[in-house]
């Protein structure tokens, strides 16, 4: 009998074979579902969640046809956040091209996960062309989903950020 640590015997065997197959699933699957996880819409709360599960492929649509507007978004937000502290969030939209939007309207939304009698939305004002902006104050700590929602004619925009509240 060949004990040694360099003994490739054991990589021969079927079980240990099989643990490492195993143990490599289990590792690249817990990697695709956290993929996923930060890829989709946040879960939150609904109170029609059977109504919007059955619209599921129309909200498929809206997710192609606002991947093929072009437009690109990005959510500027306060470094450290507190509780009813009134801090401005600043959102960029450009269309194809980097073009500044003039957009009908522009909402931001903050929904708690866990508590959703604590959202609010308020409408943003926009600044200068393809900026838009709008002072938040968040009465609860922890974590929190902002959406932003822009609507120009009948295209519609939407960006999605996780953000921490401090107390």
């Amino acid at each position: 009998m060949n004990i040694s640590q360099s003994n490739k015997e054991a990589l021969k065997n079927p079980w240990v074979l099989a643990i490492i197959l195993f143990v490599l699933t289990f590792v690249s699957m817990n990697a695709v579902f956290i993929y996923l996880a930060f890829q989709s819409p946040p879960s939150l709360v609904d109170k029609n969640f059977y109504e919007n599960g059955e619209n599921y492929e129309q909200i498929q649509k809206k997710i192609d046809q606002q991947k093929a507007l072009g437009w690109t978004g990005l959510l500027i937000i306060p470094v450290k956040t507190r509780v009813n502290q009134l801090q401005t969030y600043e959102v960029l939209i450009q269309g194809k091209n980097s073009t500044a939007l003039a957009l009908d309207t522009v909402v931001i939304k903050a929904y708690r996960p866990s508590d959703a009698e604590a959202d609010f939305s308020t409408e943003m004002v926009n600044t200068k062309p393809g900026t838009y902006q709008a002072e938040l104050s968040f009465a609860l700590p922890g974590t929190w989903d902002i959406v932003v929602e822009a609507v120009e004619g009948t295209n519609e925009f939407v960006m999605t950020k996780r953000v921490s509240i401090s107390p």
